[in-house]
């Protein structure tokens, strides 16, 4: 992983070990996460609440999609598949759940607790292609920090 990839895992990591709440780890650490990249145009987190991802804390415009069935979209499909999914272009994807008309790309890495999701990373671009095989692998490490801390707070229902 490039030094400006680790960093973000290392700056996601002692942000949220002061905080105390799922919902605050969620917010801090999504704005880290925003903030890695200009080309990300909204960065967020689905939660599962029983069989259903629902919006969390997120940066960006506001999205019409706050719930969202499992196998419902690429976010339903990476939830259920238990892993991550990097779309280059979602139009050409039919599981696009469309929440910008300008979104041309689309990366969801899921939060996995062992064999249990706990929700996922969902990360729009305005441009094709625009997430690469690193982006992947320094989400994955992010998720698996933001899953290590929601471990030790509580949960929201």
């Amino acid at each position: 992983m490039t030094q400006d990839r680790q960093q973000l895992v290392d700056n996601v990591r002692a942000a949220i070990a002061r905080e105390t709440t799922e919902e605050s780890v969620l917010r801090v650490a999504i704005e880290l996460i925003d903030a890695f990249s200009e080309g990300w145009h909204w960065t967020g987190f689905y939660m599962m609440r029983g069989d259903v991802l629902e919006v969390g804390p997120y940066v960006g415009p506001e999205t019409p999609h706050t719930r969202i069935e499992l196998n419902q979209g690429i976010c339903g499909a990476a939830a259920s598949q238990q892993r991550s999914i990097v779309v280059d272009d979602v139009n050409a994807d039919p599981r696009f759940l469309a929440c910008s008309l300008t979104t041309r790309s689309e990366i969801v890495v899921p939060l996995m607790d062992g064999e249990v999701c706990l929700g996922e990373i969902d990360i729009d671009s305005n441009h094709p292609s625009f997430f690469t095989e690193d982006d992947r692998v320094m989400l994955e490490s992010v998720a698996a920090v933001v899953v290590g801390r929601l471990r030790e707070v509580p949960r929201s229902r």
